[in-house]
């Protein structure tokens, strides 16, 4: 389990017995139901476009849709998932603060942050304080915090890495994660980060996700009060095979873990697999190794980030000039970070370090040892490798003075990675680094049960040296064991080892070459090699002061060293021995007084002393002074008490023989002197009682205090700094905003050609319903901006066009056009195309029709028709030669063949040779002259001999050369041959 879970949450924190805790037990209206953060950047349109569209109206989850918009730009995502989907869709805004509302989509806009509180929606303005988190980030942070359990977090198409950081987050409060396959992805660089987090729980493309989220929702969610309890299911033998299973695959022992939080993530891998009952995942688990490590990594969720809880890490900096200040040159700084899970704190930790000694203008060696359960996180760290979203929290001078770019990533520079070590290391079972000068381990112990703690705590005081610092969680603290360090910042739970004198005690410590099953038990006493012991150190000190029967006690009373015979004043207490407090030990007459002093004396410098004071001893009373001082030194025993009992004289009658007259009173007088102190001794027992019970419940307050501090975290720490986009996110917005202004320019400049081109257009869908159409159309068919989306059946057209619908139904199936020419109404003559609407991807998206008046068209070919009439009854004909002088056109018939087969053929192919010949010769001299020439000639054609007159004209082309010639020939007499 690692230490970087900055955030106790509740769902880590809740009792054995709950299996899922609630979200909020304030308002009944809270019930619990999952919501879903959908995170998108570029591309991402098409992606939460086919995610709606299967997502069911009636699927009991509400959405929160956060993509990278340009900040004041109004949004149409509103309007475009509209029409994917019938679910309630409501944009955010400034002025809105929303209670979460199932099957219900809502859209974050550009420039803010979407936060959750509650159960409650709002925005909050982005600072241009830098670092600053990503967007999606940002609300998946949010998520976690608010939603626990039922958080969802979905990582579709985009550019750079949002959204990773924010998987983390979610998995960590044992919610879900669902990225995007990178294939089904127009960007992948979003999905595919957060995917490269091993966190993420399915990887599909955007129209898969939402079934899958069903029936997820629907194993988890839909069943009331589902718990992994021994007591309520008989699972315990179940769970504890699962154990087994786990420490056999990876070595590890989870026993000494909160038991909810291993149900929690158990119950977790079982609603991802749809499986009901722990005995079915334990076979399941059997028959499937690859579930057992990930299962492993389940329970290890490596929730970090560089520098979380920014004001934590800026406590512990003000902190390093004390532990590493008055150090020597050539001083080894050790710092220990368990649980350092991808090693982003232990980089954090190294960046503080180099930096706090440039400003002290000192150099030392640093020595980091950054250890975790974790393999593959270990080898993450080593690779030191991160995503380009760290900027959102790494400022830009470190960035630039530790970091390289790297393939869109961020790669630790060598001479920070040389500080560090990273090995694999159990913190609950393999020895200790010592020597220490800062052991970071941050929200490890949160997890761990009470016994395991009581182990790790003076682990950690013998490991450290002198003065060192122990940086525990902002949720975790050293409960019983504080007198063994000082508070340095209580907020931020930094504390400083103090040189406290204690017990023996053992750690367990699995043997690195023996059975992983069996342990080594060492014993491990404070104090540095080759200082004498403790017995020897404290003869010393009460020798040295002559005392006489004395004890060194605790401020709390707990006796570290007896010296002399105490038996006349202390006796060991009846029953069971659970510790050994000199109050609970002292005899009659010396209890109360002694618990005085003590108190007295742990509050000033000065000896606190009670003198004639009587105690009972072996049936008869003996006269004491009490004296207790606190020690200043030797150093191993400062902060202790130093108890002596000085005898006086023994308890004898005072004066002579008492008057007989007075016998009655002395026994009357001792009668009453009996019953008051059986009255005391009653109270006092009840009062001892009353403590017990006081110390059972202030226990069990102290456990829950635990627990609320866990749940209540974010109400002692200061609200996160609000950050923003990164400049290359910058970059990116800029890129698309220009993109936009140019589609904007093209969309105007198209609207301008269809109207400068004056052609009336309508847009059809697959249905024949009106799409959109231009103002020419207006013209054509009578439409109003209300016909769109109506079937062009039901309009009216001022076109005598009776098969237009027969036809745009031909022309969807057969998708080739169709063009004819058309009359309105008014006598206007309208030439209609009908074509398929081809989109980008090459799809049939319906029709597009065009109407081009060609009423002056028509009448040209009305008087050229009739001049061609004309022409072809006169004598005249008019044609047309190219270079080769073949005919390419003719008005008229030419020699008896009509003016179409005459096209491409020579005066050869339809004349007698000799009059083929004449005109050949004509032809040929104009054609090389380029000189226009008129001159008569005769040709035989069918027994008929015809003269004519014969014009030629060149034509030269754009090269000077000849490019076609025109002629008239005019037939001037017609005789027999």
């Amino acid at each position: 389990m690692t230490n970087d879970d900055q955030r106790a949450s509740a769902t880590e924190l809740d009792t054995d017995a709950a299996g899922a805790a609630p979200i909020s037990s304030r308002d009944p209206a809270h019930a619990p139901f999952p919501v879903v953060g959908v995170g998108a950047s570029a591309g991402g349109l098409d992606a939460l476009e086919h995610f709606f569209a299967s997502v069911p109206a009636d699927c009991g989850m509400a959405f929160v849709v956060v993509t990278h918009m340009q900040p004041g730009r109004p949004s149409l995502l509103p309007q475009l998932l509209s029409r994917h989907t019938t679910m309630a869709i409501v944009p955010l805004d400034d002025d809105m603060t929303v209670p979460v509302e199932r099957n219900t989509i809502y859209i974050a806009p550009g420039g803010k942050y979407v936060a959750i509180n509650d159960n409650v929606l709002h925005l909050v303005a982005m600072t241009d304080k830098v670092p600053r988190p990503m967007p999606v980030d940002y609300f998946f942070r949010a998520l976690a915090e608010d939603r626990q359990q039922y958080a969802i977090g979905v990582v579709l198409s985009g550019t750079g890495s949002d959204g990773t950081i924010g998987v983390r987050e979610i998995k960590g409060a044992s919610g879900i994660a669902i990225a995007q396959e990178e294939s089904s992805a127009r960007y992948p660089s979003m999905p595919r980060s957060a995917a490269a987090t091993d966190l993420v729980d399915y990887v599909l493309p955007p129209h898969q996700i939402p079934d899958r989220l069903i029936e997820y929702a629907r194993h988890a969610f839909d069943r009331s009060e589902r718990a992994l309890s021994d007591a309520d299911r008989g699972d315990g033998d179940e769970l504890q095979r699962i154990f087994q299973l786990l420490r056999r695959h990876s070595g590890h022992d989870f026993s000494s873990y909160k038991p909810s939080t291993l149900r929690r993530r158990i119950e977790r891998r079982m609603n991802v697999h749809h499986i009901a009952t722990p005995k079915e995942y334990a076979r399941f688990l059997q028959a499937n190794p690859g579930e057992i490590e990930s299962l492993f990594h389940e329970l290890l969720i490596n929730v970090t980030s560089f520098f979380r809880d920014a004001e934590a890490f800026e406590a512990i900096e003000q902190a390093l000039p004390s532990i590493i200040g008055d150090r020597p040159n050539g001083y080894i700084v050790r710092v220990w970070i368990p649980g350092c899970s991808t090693g982003e704190e232990a980089y954090s930790i190294a960046i503080m370090i180099r930096e706090c000694m440039d400003r002290m203008h000192r150099h030392f060696t640093v020595q980091i040892f950054a250890t975790d359960l974790d393999s593959s996180a270990i080898e993450a760290a080593r690779a030191g490798l991160y995503p380009e979203s760290i900027a959102s929290y790494v400022t830009s001078e470190r960035l630039e003075r530790f970091f390289t770019r790297e393939d869109g990533a961020y790669r630790i520079r060598k001479d920070l990675r040389e500080m560090i070590v990273f090995a694999p290391h159990n913190v609950t079972s393999d020895p200790p680094f010592t020597r220490l000068d800062l052991l970071s381990c941050r929200n490890l112990l949160i997890y761990l049960n009470s016994e395991l703690q009581a182990r790790l705590l003076p682990l950690f005081h013998y490991a450290l040296r002198r003065d060192g610092l122990l940086v525990l969680g902002s949720s975790e603290s050293v409960g019983t064991f504080g007198h063994l360090f000082d508070t340095v910042d209580k907020k931020w739970k930094i504390f400083q080892r103090r040189e406290v004198s204690m017990p023996g005690y053992s750690a367990e410590f699995v043997s690195p070459v023996a059975d992983p099953r069996r342990t080594i038990r060492t014993t491990a006493v404070v104090g540095k090699p080759g200082e004498p012991s403790l017995a020897n150190v404290a003869d010393r000190v009460l020798f040295h002061n002559l005392v006489p029967p004395s004890l060194l006690v605790q401020e709390t009373g707990e006796i570290v060293h007896i010296h002399g015979r105490t038996g006349d004043f202390l006796e060991l207490p009846p029953g069971l021995v659970t510790s050994l407090n000199v109050v609970t030990m002292a005899r009659e007459g010396l209890g109360l007084d002694l618990a005085a002093s003590l108190r007295e004396a742990s509050l000033t410098e000065d000896e606190v002393v009670r003198r004639n004071l009587r105690v009972k001893t072996n049936g008869h009373d003996a006269r004491i002074d009490l004296r207790v001082k606190k020690i200043s030194e030797p150093e191993p025993f400062h902060g202790l008490l130093l108890v002596s009992f000085e005898r006086t004289r023994l308890g004898e009658e005072e004066g002579g023989a008492e008057p007989m007259g007075t016998s009655v009173r002395i026994t009357e007088l001792e009668r009453e002197l009996q019953h008051a102190k059986e009255v005391h001794q009653g109270v006092v027992e009840e009062l001892e009682a009353a403590n017990e019970e006081l110390k059972s419940t202030n226990e069990e307050l102290q456990s829950t205090n635990e627990e609320l501090q866990s749940t209540n975290e974010e109400l002692e720490t200061s609200k996160e700094e609000m950050q923003s986009l990164n400049e290359e996110l910058q970059t990116v917005n800029a890129e698309l905003q220009d993109k936009l202004d140019e589609l904007s320019r093209t969309n105007d400049d198209m609207k301008n050609l269809l109207n400068s081109t004056d052609i009336a257009t309508v847009f059809l869908d697959n249905q024949l319903q009106i799409k959109r159409y231009t103002e020419q159309a207006k013209r054509v068919i009578p439409l109003i901006p209300a016909d769109v989306g109506r079937p062009v059946r039901d309009l009216v057209s001022r076109l005598h066009y009776e098969s237009f619908v027969s036809d745009a139904q031909e022309v969807l199936r057969t998708l080739v056009f169709k063009e004819a020419e058309v009359q309105s109404e008014d006598g206007k003559w309208y030439l209609t195309r009908i074509l398929p609407y081809r989109t980008t991807e090459n799809v049939i998206d319906g029709l597009v029709i065009t109407f081009v008046e060609v009423t002056r068209v028509k009448g040209l070919q009305q008087q050229t028709g009739a001049i061609l009439a004309a022409l072809a009854k006169s004598p005249t004909a008019v044609f047309g030669l190219d270079r080769e002088l073949r005919y390419t056109w003719s008005v008229t018939p030419l020699f008896g063949v009509t003016a179409i087969d005459v096209i491409g053929k020579r005066d050869a192919d339809i004349l007698p040779p000799d009059g083929a010949g004449a005109l050949d010769v004509i032809k040929r001299r104009v054609a090389a002259s380029l000189v226009p020439a008129r001159e008569r000639v005769s040709v035989s054609v069918g027994g008929v001999r015809r003269t004519y007159d014969l014009y030629l004209e060149p034509h030269r082309g754009s090269d000077g050369a000849l490019a076609a010639i025109s002629g008239v020939m005019t037939e001037l007499e017609a005789v027999p041959a």
